[in-house]
């Protein structure tokens, strides 16, 4: 057991210590109207281990409000990023994400794989859509149920230092 530990602690830090480290910070946010009014705000943060490898979250809060009613959930997002295809300036990536929407229960939970394409507008800043899920929605009525399909479902800006 000791030795499978050091074996992966070793591997681990021999890829962190030739990575190109980098930590982004950004966020997305959304006013809607239809027959209600909506609203989010979701500060992203995350840290880059290589071109190819990412980890991060958003966490935010959104607020819904009919005629009749108003509720005010939290959001979050961790994702786990992988870039499966780039050139000089634009990223295509995969990224393994747990989705959460909450009040004081759970109200909606989204897993699978979110596909995104991430534009690189200069040395700093970034731009990501993501294009879709590939995976399972829960939702606090309906329970689960498989989600597959493209859609812009967000549009993301980041600040890399």
């Amino acid at each position: 057991m000791k030795k499978t530990t050091l074996f992966f602690a070793l591997l681990f830090a021999l890829c962190v210590s030739s990575a190109q480290k980098t930590w982004f910070v950004g966020g997305t946010g959304s006013i809607a109207y239809s027959n209600s009014f909506g609203f989010s705000f979701e500060p992203l943060f995350g840290y880059e281990f290589t071109y190819r490898w990412a980890i991060g979250s958003g966490i935010g809060l959104a607020l819904v409000s009919d005629n009749y009613d108003s509720e005010v959930f939290g959001v979050a997002e961790p994702f786990i990023r992988f870039c499966a295809w780039h050139n000089e300036h634009v990223f295509f990536d995969l990224k393994a994400t747990a989705g959460f929407g909450f009040d004081y229960e759970l109200l909606i939970c989204k897993l699978g794989i979110r596909p995104s394409l991430r534009c690189r507008l200069n040395e700093h800043w970034e731009m990501a859509a993501d294009l879709g899920l590939f995976g399972a929605n829960y939702d606090y009525f309906d329970g689960w149920r498989p989600a597959f399909g493209l859609t812009s479902a967000g549009l993301w800006f980041a600040y890399r230092f």
